[in-house]
Formats: C-alpha cells, structure tokens, sequence
C-alpha cells in the first residue's frame, strides 16, 4: 500500500532519518511532516544538522538509514538522474544568495528557465521581468552582483530560486545578516509565496522572523526532533524549549 494513500496533505517527511559524518553522529532519529501549504520553522543550536535536513531533500545529502519522502516520492537513494525532477518541484534558497557572479540580474533569474523548461526568449524576458518586478527589483535587471547590497543579493537569490515555481522552498538562513527594514523585506516575501500555496521550511536562527512567517516550529535537539508545535503549544510542554526561544542560557 502506498505510505501516503492516507496523507495527501503531506509534501514532506522523515522518517528515522539517520546521518552522521566519520565518528560525528548529525541525526539519530529524525522523523517529522510538513504539511502541504505551511510553513515549517526548524530551529536548533549551532551544529545541530539543520541544514542538512535541507540538503537532503535535494539529494545534496543521503541518509545512512531511513527515509526521506518529496510530494509522493522517496528519493533516499535516488540517482543523481532521477533527483532532477525533484529539485525543479524544490526550490533552495541559500543564505548568501550563491548567485553567479559572471552574470547579470537578468541571466541568473533566466538561466533556469533556458535550461529546464521550452520557453521562448520572449517568455524567458516576461518571466523574469514580472518575477523581479514581484520582489521590488524592477530596473535592476543588467546590474551584476558586485553592484548590489547583501540585503539585494539574497532578494534576487530568493527570486531566482522559485522563478521555476516550485511547490516547495527551502530557506538556509536567508535574513542572516540583514539589518531589520530588509529582514522584514525578505520576510514578506516568503508571506508571498506561501499566500501562492507553496510548502517551506525556514531554517533560521531569527526567532522574531521565524515566527512571523511560519505556521509550526520544530526544534532540533541531540539528532532528534525535541519538539515540534505552535509556539504556544512547545513553550508550554517543554521549559527547554522556551528558554531556547527566549535565548535564556541553557
């Protein structure tokens, strides 16, 4: 029987997800959903392995046991052929933006576009221009990354990662860094897409940003999910969690 014959509202899930690198054991026993529509926030200390949670659902990393499940799909040990219809439905938003220096606003956003899809040039051009219109980058379309600020990088980086509109988008720390009026820029625009319908999961350590954004928080703890929840409902089953939250010393 097909495991999500009973939960087609999941677009993700781990189960017993085992990782570990040499001797340094990352997860012993990860298992969580995410349910499709929400936004989940995957909170946990420095070293804690979240984003390898991330890398995992793009196949960057593969588990030593367990199982990781995409929109259907347990791609555990997918080859590198079939990951390729999985990271056009999953989007990866980097914290740095990881845009190509060598190439403009323009030709970062379309370089997707000409290489997986069959759209003409002229609906290339649309795309992008209506895609960074969308993010407030209007006009910025033939300056390089060299010419923008950190707070513009990671807003092309975030329009970049979704102009193949995925169903899901997974953040890396994207406001690290940002001083608040562009955190709160980044912020909206997650509150965007996922208003569009998409899934996500918002790996961060700005608890005032997670919270604005995301539907449940899951927190990492010793190689295992320690809770998972509203913020309400895990501050009020766990004193370790809300001192974390807090940034109480521990």
């Amino acid at each position: 029987m097909n495991a999500w014959a009973a939960t087609t509202d999941i677009a993700v899930r781990f189960r017993g997800f085992k990782k570990a690198f040499g001797p340094k054991v990352v997860h012993r026993d990860v298992s969580f959903d995410v349910r499709r529509g929400e936004c989940l926030g995957l909170l946990g200390g420095s070293g804690a392995g979240k984003s390898v949670i991330l890398r995992s659902l793009v196949g960057l990393e593969k588990p030593d046991a367990g199982e990781v499940w995409v929109e259907n799909e347990n791609i555990s040990r997918y080859s590198e052929q079939s990951l390729i219809e999985i990271r056009r439905k999953v989007a990866y938003v980097f914290q740095n933006g990881a845009l190509f220096d060598s190439m403009s606003v323009f030709d970062n956003l379309a370089y997707a576009l000409r290489e997986h899809t069959q759209l003409t040039s002229e609906q290339i051009r649309k795309r992008v221009l209506d895609t960074l219109k969308e993010f407030g980058l209007a006009g910025n379309e033939k300056l390089f990354p060299s010419n923008l600020s950190g707070g513009m990088q990671k807003r092309v980086g975030l329009a970049r990662s979704i102009i193949l509109q995925p169903s899901i988008v997974l953040y890396d720390e994207p406001t690290a860094g940002l001083d608040p009026y562009n955190t709160r820029r980044i912020c909206d625009m997650m509150l965007r897409l996922k208003s569009k319908g998409a899934t996500a999961i918002f790996v961060t350590h700005d608890m005032p940003a997670a919270f604005s954004v995301c539907d449940r928080i899951a927190v990492l703890k010793d190689g295992k999910i320690h809770a998972i929840g509203t913020r309400e409902e895990i501050e009020r089953q766990d004193p370790w969690v809300a001192k974390f939250i807090q940034g109480e010393e521990l």
